[in-house]
């Protein structure tokens, strides 16, 4: 059982507890993962009151250093050994392979460059330089509601907004929908973006469990009943980063606790289009209930920040007001230059070269990890693969890393107390097929090695 030691005494003992707890996670005495002793048994342990303990233990999730789950227990997060956001701090660090960032496939947007510099010269770029309202102009609403309309969702241009990407529609979502102290129900392994504007914006996120068929409808109900989360948010069809597609079934069983609980979801696919059959959205099916957002940047390209979301009219004005907050206004001219390359035709032959070269690569994969437990859509821009006894996913992060390769360790991804030994493989971050090969290589060399010791590789 932990207890805490060499309090500072100049400090209010609730923080000095916390202060405490941090000092032993950083030193390595406090393990990710590991159970905290409950708040009676170390107010017990330690000899003060119990409001001290609650007020250390609070302080300790506001850091990110502990996770608690009613039912379950206290944890220290998994997360907690980890950089969570994204863009690492060696995110430009020339001599890494990259395989942790999930990119667009750069190399293959030729004929979008092309199609751009049409568009520039034949069109008359003064009227999209000015201030617009924030919802976005007609006409590049007209052509979002289109798009949706690919994943099943029926909208018209009022049901649409535009924002400067989907990181900064959720960030405006939340703003707009949830305050301080809300919680928001999310899979236990999730994107690390929301896990970051959900903190910067006091927004407790609640972990449902998974298993191999992705999010458990039963545990979604508990957790409603438990925690009262005001919304959900969810990747159904490529789930990030497991790859896992929700059943009809869990889609069904899903869209009813929604309805029951009076939740709104939070429907990001950014991968739909890497899955061979792409089903109808979860939100077609409760469309009152339901922001999707249609980001479109890793299948045509990062620098085009736009994210259409389709939302219901009485959730319109709120969010508006947070994209005015926030940036003011989606670009124009960028939003003008994405619904020509949709209206056009480019889009869909853009995104099926993508999904052509996907699938050479994703065969790649598949073949160099042939006897691993490795998850990947056959077009896929990334897998999921779940390590052997003896590793974690930091671990088998930081020894790709000393051969030159990065990836993403599951802990970037736990939202909770827990992680499972599973790191994922970005596909699409290596230049060239070659690349890829040599990657997976770095890969299948460290699994046959086997684990060493953390501390050695530290």
């Amino acid at each position: 059982m932990w207890k805490p030691k060499d309090l500072d005494e100049e400090r209010p003992l609730y923080l000095a507890i916390a202060e405490a707890l941090q000092r032993d996670i950083a030193e390595g005495r406090l393990e990710a993962g590991a159970r905290m002793p409950t708040q009676r048994e170390l107010s017990r342990t330690v000899g003060v009151d119990l409001s001290t303990i609650t007020r250390a233990y609070a302080e300790g999730a506001r850091r990110g250093l502990l996770s608690a789950t009613v039912g379950r227990g206290t944890f220290v997060s998994a997360d907690v050994a980890v950089s969570v956001p994204l863009l690492p701090d060696d995110a430009h660090d020339a001599g890494l392979l990259e395989m942790g960032l999930v990119l667009p496939l750069y190399s293959l947007e030729k004929e979008l460059a092309e199609e751009l510099r049409t568009v520039i010269a034949e069109t008359d770029i003064a009227p999209y330089l000015r201030y617009s309202e924030p919802r976005g102009m007609a006409e590049h609403r007209e052509a979002g509601a289109r798009w949706v309309g690919r994943y099943g969702i029926r909208a018209e241009a009022e049901d649409i907004l535009i924002a400067s990407g989907t990181q900064n529609g959720l960030a405006s979502v939340l703003m707009a929908l949830l305050k301080p102290g809300d919680r928001l129900a999310v899979e236990a392994l999730s994107y690390p973006g929301l896990k970051t504007v959900a903190a910067m914006l006091g927004i407790k996120l609640v972990p449902i469990p998974m298993d191999k068929d992705g999010l458990i409808p039963e545990e979604l109900e508990a957790a409603c009943r438990r925690d009262a989360p005001r919304g959900l948010y969810l990747m159904p069809e490529v789930q990030n980063p497991t790859t896992v597609a929700l059943s009809e079934g869990r889609r069904d069983a899903i869209a009813d606790i929604v309805l029951r609980h009076g939740l709104v979801l939070l429907e990001d696919d950014a991968y739909a289009d890497t899955r061979e059959e792409r089903r109808p959205a979860l939100g077609s099916r409760i469309p009152d209930n339901a922001i999707f957002f249609g980001g479109i940047s890793k299948m045509f390209g990062a620098g085009l920040r736009i994210s259409f979301l389709a939302v219901p009219r009485r959730f319109a004005g709120p969010i508006e007001r947070a994209l005015l907050a926030t940036v003011w206004m989606a670009s124009p001219l960028t939003a003008m230059l994405v619904a020509h390359v949709m209206g056009s035709g480019a889009a869909e032959r853009i995104i099926e070269a993508k999904k052509i070269e996907a699938r050479r690569r994703s065969a790649l994969a598949i073949a160099s990890l042939s006897s691993a437990s490795f998850h990947c859509p056959s077009a896929g821009f990334f897998g999921w693969l779940e390590l052997p006894s003896g590793w974690t996913g930091r671990s088998f992060e930081i020894e790709a890393r000393a051969k030159g390769l990065r990836l993403f360790c599951a802990e970037k991804f736990a939202v909770g107390g827990r992680s499972p030994a599973a790191v994922r493989l970005s596909l699409s971050g290596p230049e060239t097929l070659k690349d890829l090969e040599r990657g997976m290589g770095i890969v299948a060399g460290i699994l046959a090695r086997g684990p060493r010791s953390e501390a050695a590789m530290l």
